[in-house]
């Protein structure tokens, strides 16, 4: 037992080095004993992440299979191998891996806003990576949608990082990533080429994807159930089962009539709330609370709060 509990902390910090260690003639980036370290440290992360920087481990398995995507070749073994454990890590750990490159995301974002200098930076690792971080995200979408709505927002913020704003806007959120258009706490407006991303904390968050700028706003006492734009992008619908409500937000216009900026004030207002019977699940299970109810406009101002099982209330702006 004492050994054990002593060589735990030695060998999470081994497999550290030798994924992290650069490239020499003792050690090449694509040598059997950086591969088995990286397999290790995918299959058994769960005992291994005390004791890892996990952020520098994330970081060095996506720079291995960075630009595996525009390999014209057969993927070396260890950009094979980094990609699996990057899909182990994530499945074993979602918040780990959410919470971990969402902070890379905020912490490059903010460096490039604070930086003076035209350092080119489609060469760092996070903006080579995107492909990978990308596909380890729909792999948890589809594989732990709980776990992913717990961190909804934060999921959002890496996806907004991702991919470009200017092919959001061209082509929709559905069509450039429709794995996360499956949750009902996700909506995007074509007029106004604006995201909203409902919270477990009762917030939501409202990305302008021309800006890049965020704003939260909020409304609900529990978590976010559904979110909707009005077909005109002037309304937007929030609801929350957990305090039985929802409500109606009126976005800004500008006096051309578009849809304001996110930098204009102020940006959203509560309009009107309406009091709605809870619903309730179909039956006991971990998933049930995703599809509970979904909110659909049959007009720029007449909605359908839809039920699971069919129900519906209709409510007018």
């Amino acid at each position: 037992m004492i050994l054990t509990f002593l060589f735990v902390p030695f060998a999470g910090k081994a497999l550290t080095f030798l994924l992290l260690q650069p490239p020499s003639p003792k050690l090449p980036p694509h040598s059997t004993i950086r591969r088995t370290a990286i397999d290790l440290i995918g299959r058994g992360f769960t005992v291994w992440e005390p004791y890892m920087d996990v952020s520098a481990v994330l970081m060095g398995l996506l720079e291995l299979c960075a630009d595996a995507d525009k390999q014209l070749t057969k993927l070396p073994d260890s950009a094979r191998s980094s990609r699996h454990a990057l899909s182990l890590i994530a499945t074993a750990r979602p918040p780990a891996f959410i919470t971990t490159i969402a902070r890379e995301v905020h912490r490059f974002n903010a460096a490039q806003a604070n930086s003076q200098s035209q350092q080119n930076v489609h060469t760092t690792t996070l903006a080579r990576a995107k492909t990978e971080i990308l596909r380890v995200i729909e792999i948890l979408i589809e594989k732990m949608p709980g776990d992913v709505v717990d961190l909804l927002v934060e999921v959002m913020d890496i996806i907004m990082y991702c991919i470009e704003g200017s092919l959001v806007k061209k082509k929709g959120l559905q069509e450039c990533f429709p794995a996360i258009c499956k949750f009902y706490m996700v909506g995007y407006c074509d007029r106004s080429h604006r995201i909203a991303v409902g919270a477990r904390q009762g917030s939501v968050a409202l990305y302008d994807v021309r800006t890049g700028k965020c704003q939260n706003i909020h409304g609900h006492k529990g978590p976010i159930t559904s979110v909707s734009f009005a077909p005109d992008g002037r309304y937007l619908a929030t609801y929350s089962n957990a305090d039985s409500h929802i409500s109606f937000w009126q976005m800004n216009t500008s006096l051309l009539g578009s849809i304001g900026m996110l930098n204009s004030a102020p940006q959203l207002r509560c309009i009107k709330t309406y009091q709605v019977p809870p619903v309730q699940p179909a039956s006991p299970g971990s998933q049930n609370h995703l599809k509970l109810a979904r909110l659909i406009w049959t007009s720029n101002r007449n909605v359908i709060l839809m039920a699971h099982d069919g129900k519906e209330h209709r409510f007018m702006v």
